[in-house]
C-alpha cells in the first residue's frame, strides 16, 4: 500500500467512527422507537373504537408492518450515506480538482499522514443541516485540507495562494417540524483564499474568492487562521 492509499485509509477509519455512531443510533434507537411507536398507536387506537383485546392485537401486529415499512425506506435512504468509503472517494476527488502529478500525490499523502496535533483542529459542526458531523482542518508545509464541510473536503495547494482573507455571511435556515417551520438567521463565518492567476483570468480582488472555508463558530475560524499565518501568505 503507498502512501496516498494510506492515507485515504486514515481518513476512511477517521469518519468511520462517526457513520458507526450514526448506524448504530439508527438501527438501535430510531427504527426500535418507529416500530413500538406505530404499533401501539395503532392497537391504542383499535381499543378506543372497540374496547376488545382481539382488535387491540390486530392493531399492535397492522401498527408494526406499517412501522416496518416506514422503517426499511429511513434505513434504505440512510445507511448508504454512512458508508465511509464514500467519504474517502470524496477526498480523493478533491485531490483530483488539483490535477496533481504522481509525485505530488505522494508528497502530499506523506504531509498528511505526518502532521501531528498542532497542526490539526478537530471539532464538532454546530448549525442548520450539520447533525453533530465532525469536522477537521489539518495544515502541512504544501497543503491546507478542510473536512466535513460543504462540499465535504477542501484541499487548497498553498502555492497557488496570493492572499487570504477573513470574512462573514448572513445566512437564512429553515428548521421544519411536523406542522410548522421557523425561519431564522445565522452568522456563517468564513475564509476566502485567492490565488496568484485571478487577473490572468479576468479576477480581481472585488470578485468572489477561488475557494472558501465556512465554520458555524467564530472560535474555530480564528483557530485556522492562526495556523494559516504560519504559512507566509499575506493575510488581510
Amino acid at each position: 500500500m503507498n502512501s496516498d492509499e494510506k492515507w485515504i485509509e486514515e481518513e476512511i477509519k477517521w469518519i468511520g467512527i462517526y457513520c458507526s455512531k450514526m448506524r448504530r443510533q439508527a438501527l438501535c434507537v430510531v427504527a426500535p422507537s418507529i416500530l413500538g411507536g406505530t404499533a401501539l398507536l395503532l392497537g391504542v387506537l383499535q381499543l378506543i373504537g372497540s374496547e376488545n383485546v382481539e382488535d387491540f392485537v390486530n392493531g399492535v401486529l397492522g401498527g408494526f408492518m406499517i412501522g416496518a415499512l416506514i422503517c426499511g425506506i429511513y434505513l434504505l435512504v440512510l445507511l448508504p450515506g454512512l458508508n465511509p468509503r464514500r467519504y474517502g472517494k470524496k477526498i480523493d476527488r478533491s485531490v483530483r480538482d488539483l490535477s496533481l502529478n504522481e509525485m505530488e500525490k505522494e508528497q502530499l499523502a506523506q504531509e498528511m499522514l505526518a502532521a501531528d496535533e498542532e497542526h490539526r483542529i478537530s471539532y464538532v459542526l454546530q448549525g442548520p443541516g450539520s447533525k453533530g458531523t465532525p469536522g477537521r482542518f489539518v495544515l502541512t508545509e504544501h497543503y491546507a485540507l478542510l473536512e466535513g464541510s460543504s462540499p465535504y473536503a477542501i484541499l487548497i495547494r498553498l502555492s497557488d495562494i496570493a492572499e487570504i482573507r477573513r470574512g462573514e455571511e448572513k445566512k437564512m435556515a429553515e428548521e421544519r417540524r411536523a406542522k410548522s417551520k421557523t425561519v431564522y438567521w445565522f452568522t456563517l463565518y468564513t475564509i476566502g483564499f485567492y490565488r496568484k492567476d485571478r487577473f490572468q483570468r479576468n479576477l480581481t480582488q472585488k470578485d468572489l474568492p477561488d475557494e472558501a472555508f465556512g465554520f458555524f463558530r467564530q472560535d474555530i475560524r480564528d483557530q485556522v487562521m492562526n495556523l494559516l499565518a504560519e504559512s507566509g501568505i499575506w493575510i488581510e
